[in-house]
């Protein structure tokens, strides 16, 4: 047995986070050789392979997948340690976070932060990524820094922060030939036709509660994002549920109404998620903390 170091450890991390001992070793600036031994000696470590080769990736045994928060954490700290003295500094730094987002936060959110970066940190840059089934698995292997939507699935090693609470209005056009500005009763909302939007990941599933309440809608046409709907509404007859602060934007662009849904669906928490690899980092902290200050006051 032998004490696992910093090198060790990174080699393990590079190896998961790329899936491949060749892209690991040219991250480490080290031959392949050099890191498939260092990786032997950590598989005699724990007595495990860790890593199994199918097809062209190395994928991760079920203890590497218990390993690597601790790893990634034990890394951060270090890091932490490395750079103590080294402040993030928004007006100077160059650095790229990447953050996922809902296809809602895009037009909702994103404006803000760009207008924040322009006058506070006119350097830094954004990758933004649309959230998946994966992105729990990329913020753990340091693919994303950041997630904001809803996301209550999340497993152990993330933390969350809510930003703000969002609810359900329903849009129309104001041209529609049977809404006026009158409450849009229950019954009138289930004899209208709808659009439905296939929300994917980061929302909350509004055709649950229909379900659960043995409700059922009259669809005119899904369409796969709310990107779209807007226009969609406004050339049609049909209405649409939509998230309040999207109908903000959207009311302020288009031809459009907006009604109180008259179905009491949940409110839900629009929250900002991390992995605990990244929770001590300066430049993530400062992240974090530009998101909180910026959408914490939308409920106000």
């Amino acid at each position: 047995m032998f004490e696992l170091d910093c090198k060790l450890l990174s080699v393990f991390y590079y190896i998961y986070k790329f899936k491949s001992v060749s892209s690991a070793a040219e991250q480490l600036a080290l031959s392949q050789p050099a890191v498939s031994n260092i990786l032997n000696k950590i598989r005699q470590h724990f007595n495990d392979p860790l890593f199994l080769r199918i097809g062209n990736e190395m994928l991760p045994t079920e203890l590497s997948r218990q390993l690597f928060p601790l790893v990634s954490e034990a890394l951060s700290q270090v890091e932490m340690i490395n750079n103590f003295t080294v402040n993030f500094d928004q007006a100077t730094s160059h650095q790229q976070f990447s953050v996922a987002m809902t296809d809602v936060s895009h037009l909702v959110l994103l404006p803000k932060i760009s207008q924040y970066l322009k006058k506070h940190a006119p350097h830094v840059k954004l990758n933004i990524r649309t959230i998946t089934s994966e992105t729990g698995y990329q913020m753990a292997n340091g693919e994303v820094d950041l997630a904001i939507g809803f996301l209550p699935h999340l497993e152990n090693g993330f933390y969350q922060q809510k930003l703000f609470e969002q609810y359900y209005v329903v849009i129309a056009s104001r041209s529609h030939p049977r809404l006026r500005c009158e409450d849009l009763t229950v019954e009138r909302y289930l004899e209208e036709l709808h659009i439905d939007i296939d929300v994917g990941m980061g929302h909350y599933p509004i055709e649950n509660e229909l379900l659960n309440l043995d409700l059922k809608r009259n669809i005119l046409m899904r369409i796969p994002s709310y990107l779209g709907v807007g226009l969609v509404v406004q050339e049609t007859d049909a209405i649409a549920t939509v998230p309040y602060y999207l109908s903000e934007v959207l009311l302020s662009r288009g031809n459009l109404q907006i009604f109180n849904a008259p179905i009491s669906f949940p409110t839900y928490d629009i929250k900002q998620y991390w992995h605990m690899s990244c929770h001590h980092k300066t430049s993530h902290q400062w992240l974090r903390h530009m998101c909180y200050e910026i959408f914490s006051q939308m409920n106000q």
